[in-house]
């Protein structure tokens, strides 16, 4: 009876001392989807309490949300400005913003090669999917770059929208576009033809705490784990490049590095399974 009781106090206080698992919701720009699992996986493995709930938008629609309330804990934007003028708003904790990468334009043309840009010209290219540049930076970004080639009112016929940069992919997929300008992250595999940076802005991203968040200790956590090397090298594989070397970055054609396959692999097993939506 006495080993029973002890058995069952044991399990009591390792319970007690065990931290209580909670979920973080990240709204996050739409240039991150195709990495938010290997974010999660490696931010797991030192984290398996903090579990992530993924809200995937333009920057500036999660911007709006923020600001009307919306019961998010991080905002990961693709427009540094927003994230600066919500600090400045008091909706998102001003010493919690963190620039954590830089992203890269890539490019697709229907027969699958590269092209110069000079052919959007062509009777062929009927329309060009782009993000919408009053919504997206990855938007105004490509309207930056035609008209550095000094293309922009020649295309701008051509030219259909997607709300994000996802949306303006979707729209070259289905077949109603010839070719799509958007973020380089979601055309990891497809042989995607860089923009070279020079000829826009830098798409600087940003992250910070929303104000609101009941959970800001785990939110600085995942904030901190942003620039760790770990972070950093995934998204250096997904065409973005760090905020300490803006043109440095590059796309692995290897995919994922042996190490963090190995430790995604260990974790992925304790990773409670998602729903399909």
């Amino acid at each position: 009876m006495s080993l029973n009781l002890s058995s069952l106090l044991l399990a009591f206080l390792l319970t007690a001392s065990s931290p209580a698992p909670l979920t973080l919701t990240v709204a996050a720009a739409s240039d991150l989807t195709a990495l938010e699992h290997d974010l999660e996986l490696a931010f797991y493995h030192s984290n398996p309490n903090v579990h992530l709930n993924w809200v995937n938008s333009a920057s500036a629609i999660l911007s709006q949300q923020i600001d009307h309330g919306a019961p998010y804990d991080v905002f990961m934007s693709a427009n540094s400005q927003f994230v600066d003028q919500l600090a400045s708003n008091g909706k998102l904790v001003p010493g919690s913003v963190t620039v954590y990468a830089v992203g890269r334009l890539g490019m697709l043309w229907r027969d699958g090669e590269h092209h110069p840009l000079e052919d959007l010209r062509q009777r062929w290219v009927r329309f060009l999917a782009l993000p919408n540049p009053e919504l997206a930076p990855y938007g105004a970004a490509a309207r930056e770059a035609l008209e550095h080639e000094r293309l922009w009112h020649e295309v701008q016929p051509k030219i259909v929208y997607g709300e994000n940069v996802r949306e303006a992919l979707e729209l070259f997929r289905s077949g109603n576009a010839d070719a799509v300008i958007t973020s380089a992250s979601l055309l990891r595999g497809q042989n995607p033809q860089w923009i070279p940076q020079e000829w826009h802005k830098p798409i600087v991203q940003k992250a910070g705490m929303v104000a609101a968040s009941p959970n800001r200790a785990a939110a600085q956590q995942f904030l901190q784990f942003l620039t760790s090397p770990a972070a950093q090298a995934i998204f250096a594989q997904f065409g973005f490049s760090s905020p300490r070397s803006p043109s440095g970055a590059s796309v692995s054609s290897s995919g994922t590095p042996a190490r963090i396959q190995s430790r995604n692999a260990q974790v992925s097993s304790r990773l409670p399974q998602k729903s399909s939506p």
